[in-house]
């Protein structure tokens, strides 16, 4: 490029044929942004995982620097020929650049399409341009007006219809870009937009002022270095030009610190660490505080978390999956902004020091996922057998306490029989009282599971009724002003009966205070004569409850949910 760039900026017999030939500070723009673009894209060949930045950079250089071919005088005709062809390939790469940008993929077919159809307008309109386009019979000709390798056919109306064709492609693909950028930056997370931004919004601004470029041209088609309007569109093109190398650079800065910090993940791993000691480092270290790290147990076949919760890691479908496998067989997948991470990165960076620690925190994981499966299982027991005693109270109610009034009604009307003898009154007597006695019996056992009122009203009201029934004297301080689920008040109801049937008679009675704290129901009980059951605890343990017993205070928390 020396060659054609150096003869370009020299000015020949007063013939200006480039706008960075028109002074020291176009020609300084000029330089600087092709040159450093060209650098830019060099730096990012040497990651690998920049090879599509890298393409872009050196395409959008060599189509902002084609002018300079364009405008050698002197210079062989082919190689200005190829300036004329090269040159209005600028937008589609800017476009490229603000779909593409961070990952490097243009997502959605609508986007692949829209990209395809402006390199393919563009090749189509620059072909047609150069094989149509006279020199000689082109009046507003002022930078190549005597070599075109290419004509076929010279047509100047042909040649500024194509012209203008491609012009009006260059607005309407840098108004889309500009949209685009726009919603992308609006829609984006506050990660992604942090990643992205400084390649996106400079990338965008060229779109921008190469279709007022070409909205110039459409209008008044006599450019040229000599007139303001199109000096100071040259003199923002390259400037915003200048800015997309400054933010290719800070991207590439910002990737190789980040690459860094992901070999220091080595060592943070091979540290004694606590669980989901994954997570917190790369969330750390890559700048995502939503990274989120599953760990696939493999005997179930599912994925959990690091608290040994399942999850499913494809439940955002906006997110980015990067596995991490050995052998073929996945340990764990990160959940992550698909533009901080590619597969690649990661799996390049974990080397097996971090594959042995990832092991350890999924054994972790895989335990604590027992353990919450344990706890589920008590649950489940627990609510079984609230149920089966519900039940049984609805078969007392509904079944023996039915029959047994049957059987007093007929009694009684036996009772009630003027013709019986009195050794048959005597009887039925006697039957009557056993038959009430067992009924009351049924009642009693009845309510002594779970009383109605505890459904009904509450366990404010069942506890009224308790302390009223009680023989032990029972003083109800304090209650909660609302009521929590009906699991909740189950076993806080069954932590006063088995502390009532515990309490002798003769003791001084039992004070009650229960509140809401929080998301847990406190039950604080005074006057307790012996410690709690193993029932009592097995029971609050398997509702995540507290139990703790002092003296003669019993102090339980249970959790509402």
């Amino acid at each position: 490029w020396s060659v054609p760039v150096i003869s370009a900026l020299a000015q020949r017999s007063g013939v200006t044929t480039t706008y960075a030939a028109g002074s020291a500070a176009a020609a300084a723009a000029f330089l600087i942004a092709g040159l450093g673009l060209h650098a830019a894209g060099w730096l990012a060949l040497r990651d690998p995982g920049t090879g599509w930045l890298s393409s872009l950079c050196m395409l959008a250089s060599a189509a902002w620097l084609a002018p300079a071919l364009v405008g050698w005088e002197g210079g062989p005709p082919l190689v200005r020929s190829l300036g004329i062809l090269a040159a209005p390939f600028l937008v589609p790469v800017l476009a490229h650049l603000v779909l593409a940008a961070p990952t490097g993929r243009v997502h959605g077919r609508f986007r692949r399409t829209a990209v395809a159809a402006t390199y393919g307008l563009t090749t189509l309109a620059s072909v047609g341009y150069a094989i149509s386009w006279d020199p000689f019979g082109d009046r507003y000709c002022w930078s190549d007006c005597t070599d075109n390798a290419f004509l076929l056919a010279g047509d100047p109306g042909r040649a500024r219809l194509i012209e203008q064709v491609g012009l009006s492609v260059v607005i309407a693909v840098g108004v889309l870009a500009v949209v685009a950028a726009t919603w992308r930056l609006a829609t984006a997370t506050v990660t992604a937009r942090a990643v992205g931004w400084p390649i996106t919004v400079p990338a965008a601004l060229a779109c921008a002022l190469e279709a007022a470029y070409a909205v110039a041209r459409l209008a008044d088609p006599a450019e040229g270095p000599d007139r303001d309007l199109y000096v100071r569109l040259f003199l923002a093109r390259a400037a915003t030009l200048t800015a997309l190398t400054a933010g290719v650079l800070w991207f590439l800065w910002h990737r190789r610190r980040r690459n860094t910090a992901l070999r220091t993940l080595l060592n943070q791993l091979d540290r004694p660490a606590g669980t989901g000691s994954l997570q917190g480092t790369l969330s750390r270290l890559l700048g995502d505080p939503s990274l989120t790290v599953a760990y696939r147990l493999p005997r179930i076949d599912r994925y959990v978390d690091r608290s040994g919760r399942q999850v499913h890691p494809d439940a955002y479908p906006g997110r980015a999956l990067t596995s991490i496998v050995r052998d073929g067989d996945p340990l764990a997948v990160v959940s992550h902004e698909r533009e901080i991470l590619d597969d690649r990165a990661l799996r390049q960076r974990v080397g097996s020091a971090a594959l042995l620690a990832i092991d350890n925190e999924r054994l972790d994981a895989e335990l604590l996922a027992h353990l919450e499966d344990l706890r589920a299982s008590q649950r489940r027991i627990v609510a079984a057998a609230d149920r089966a005693r519900r039940r049984i109270e609805r078969d007392l109610h509904d079944g023996a306490q039915q029959r047994l009034l049957a059987v007093l009604y007929e009694l009684r009307l036996a009772q009630s029989d003027p013709t019986r003898h009195d050794d048959q009154a005597a009887t039925l007597d006697a039957l009557i009282d056993t038959a009430q006695q067992s009924l009351a019996e049924l009642r009693d056992l009845a309510h002594g599971i779970f009383p109605a009122i505890l459904e009904e009203s509450g366990l404010e009201a069942a506890l009224w009724t308790l302390a009223d029934q009680a023989t032990p004297m029972v003083r109800i301080a304090t209650m909660p002003d609302r009521r929590p689920p009906a699991d909740t008040e189950q076993a806080a109801y069954l932590v006063v009966t088995d502390t009532l049937l515990a309490t002798r008679p003769e003791a001084g009675g039992l004070t009650i205070n229960a509140s809401l704290r929080g998301d847990a129901l406190v039950l604080h009980l005074n006057g307790v004569q012996a410690p709690p059951s193993q029932y009592l605890l097995d029971r609050i343990g398997a509702c995540d409850g507290v139990v703790t017993h002092q003296a003669e205070a019993l102090h339980v928390e249970i959790p509402c949910g």
